[in-house]
């Protein structure tokens, strides 16, 4: 197992309660438009055995390299964050 993309971004989330939780990924869906109401999902690109993807909440597939796809490492209710940038 191994990071596809290199090393991630760091992007800052600030929870509606004021707290600020720093998460390293490559990609944030949720941000796509005022009218997108999805929870905030961070994802990693990385290259893991299919045997073993089972293990992995996976987000997206590379259809030319089965190896290939993003994983989820966080996931933020869309009523909890108040701000995110990186």
């Amino acid at each position: 197992m191994e990071l596809a993309a290199g090393p991630p971004s760091r992007w800052r989330v600030t929870l509606t309660t004021g707290a600020v939780v720093d998460v390293w990924a490559d990609s944030v869906t949720g941000l796509a438009s005022a009218d997108d109401n999805r929870d905030y999902e961070f994802g990693c690109l990385m290259d893991i055995e299919p045997d073993v993807q089972h293990r992995f909440e996976i987000s997206a597939r590379t259809p030319a390299r089965p190896s290939r796809v993003e994983v989820v490492v966080a996931r933020f209710p869309r009523e909890c964050v108040a701000d995110i940038s990186n």
